[in-house]
């Protein structure tokens, strides 16, 4: 189930991802502006559109635009297959946007777990605008109708929100804790119900359970369903209008991914991050949401992970950046480098395709980010 209507063209658009993606191959076919497939490479200058973006060439913005141009005979000629798109916002203007295996620019991509940035970008709204209260809070208070039953571990109750979002919890496996938003009924209650595996805030596992729960928890707080919540504070604002978004059987909106959506507006969530929560000088979101839910909460110096956003560094040249990004499944990223101003975002096919984040994190060390070094900007 989706949360919009599902109109003749949305269909048509699912169908040719689904097309491109059972029909892909090493080789790449990248589409011009009338529909014709290329597979040599002219940088040309994004298109402008109304969706908010002010459009900057390469060159512009100090972009060396000959490694740009490397890139892109690389992705041509079959070296990072199933790429199907490549978006580059530079001092908050456009500047690239590529798409391969007959995508464009209107295509609404699956963004798979990158989705959970979003959901982390939502409570923010609702933590500044007083609907959530902190995130101290407990979470079974958020669920004043669940039973515990017999049995129950005491060290549940201690549970927070902020355990929830930094997927600190202790709660089950990531098997189970994967699946139970999917395939089962009454997924609340058996969420609430898995057994600790570890003492809360004592140790990171990664799963889909817990930003999962954040849907009702926002729905509950709000007295909204979070579809409307977003698309009042979150979408609307950002001049999001375009997008499907799965609903659960149970009517909840998936809060740990399910979003289909367009790489130029997928930007957007990162240059709100990047641009201190202001996009067009409206305040979205406030900066010290954007503190909180970016800071590592885990130990590892290689790769933290805040409020359902990923952090690390990576090389460019002889210099590291810090990064801050979205993440889904098969290679779907948003990708923010402040110190570089800069914003990177890949979409690829999800599925059957383990190579993906390993592609984009060679492109972004190879190409990328040395083409924003050295260039007197």
């Amino acid at each position: 189930m989706f949360c919009q209507s599902l109109s003749i063209r949305y269909v048509l658009t699912l169908i040719l991802l689904l097309f491109s993606c059972s029909a892909c191959t090493h080789i790449p076919i990248r589409v011009d502006e009338s529909g014709a497939p290329q597979r040599e490479y002219t940088y040309q200058l994004p298109l402008k559109i109304d969706d908010g973006w002010q459009v900057s060439s390469l060159a512009e913005e100090g972009v060396r635009e000959e490694i740009i141009d490397d890139m892109m005979e690389a992705i041509l000629a079959g070296k990072y297959p199933y790429l199907f798109s490549v978006v580059l916002i530079k001092n908050g203007n456009l500047i690239l946007e590529e798409y391969l295996y007959y995508n464009n620019r209107y295509y609404l991509q699956d963004f798979r777990s990158a989705g959970k940035s979003v959901t982390s970008v939502l409570m923010g709204i609702a933590f500044d605008k007083g609907f959530i209260k902190g995130v101290d809070g407990k979470l079974l208070d958020f669920f004043p109708e669940f039973e515990k039953g017999t049995n129950w571990d005491k060290r549940k109750d201690e549970v927070s929100l902020h355990h929830v979002l930094s997927m600190k919890w202790g709660f089950g496996e990531s098997g189970p804790a994967n699946s139970l938003p999917w395939y089962t009924e009454n997924w609340i209650s058996k969420t609430l119900s898995l057994p600790l595996i570890s003492e809360p805030g004592e140790k990171f596992e990664y799963h889909s359970a817990a930003p999962a729960l954040c849907g009702p928890i926002l729905e509950s707080m709000t007295g909204m369903p979070v579809t409307e919540f977003a698309k009042e504070y979150l979408f609307g604002p950002l001049q999001i209008s375009d997008y499907l978004w799965h609903t659960l059987s149970d009517g909840n909106t998936l809060t740990a991914g399910g979003m289909f959506m367009r790489p130029r507006d997928m930007a957007k969530f990162g240059y709100l991050i990047l641009n201190h929560g202001q996009w067009h000088g409206q305040q979205i979101l406030s900066e010290k949401w954007i503190d909180i839910s970016t800071r590592p909460y885990t130990s590892d110096d290689e790769l933290g992970y805040g409020y359902y956003w990923w952090l690390s560094k990576y090389k460019g040249g002889d210099e590291f950046f810090k990064t801050i990004f979205a993440a889904g499944h098969g290679g779907q990223r948003v990708m923010v480098v402040p110190e570089l101003n800069l914003v990177a975002v890949f979409t690829s096919k999800p599925d059957d395709n383990p190579k993906g984040h390993a592609r984009i994190l060679q492109i972004m060390e190879k190409y990328i980010l040395p083409s924003m070094l050295d260039s007197g900007f």
